[in-house]
């Protein structure tokens, strides 16, 4: 069942992904139907950007965040900004997304620790001004 439902999550994902969306699968790991994670740990994040960010600002953002795939524990990463569906249930308020699949709990955490994750948020934290982030294993 578990499986079932990641897999119906990933459709989800990839179906919701417009013009801009960065969707790929780390290198870190061959991914396909036969090689789909069980039980992945999936760690969502929406930023909503300040209003006086800059285009420049989000550009850097936008391609630090393609370095978070270097992540060693990193298995799928998903990127990119609300998708123009039109139903009111939706949440489409925030600005981008960043979707990152793991083996399990410990990959996770490990990645909270990485230094390329660490600099992003150093690098970047004054640009948002919400955060929502969403867990599921």
């Amino acid at each position: 069942m578990k499986r079932i439902f990641a897999l119906f999550l990933f459709s989800c994902l990839v179906a919701s992904c417009h013009e801009g969306s960065k969707v790929s699968y780390s290198t870190n790991m061959e991914f396909g139907p036969e090689t789909a994670l069980e039980n992945p740990f999936i760690h969502s994040v929406y930023f909503w950007f300040k209003g006086e960010v800059t285009f420049e600002q989000l550009e850097v953002f936008y391609q630090d965040t393609e370095k978070l795939r270097e992540i060693e524990v990193v298995k799928a990463m998903y990127t990119g900004k609300a998708a123009a569906t039109d139903r009111p249930i939706v949440e489409r308020s925030y600005d981008f997304a960043v979707i990152v699949h793991f083996e399990d709990l410990a990959a996770h955490d490990a990645y909270q620790k990485d230094p390329i994750h660490l600099a992003l948020l150093e690098k970047h934290a004054s640009l948002w001004e919400r955060i929502m982030i969403t867990d599921v294993e």
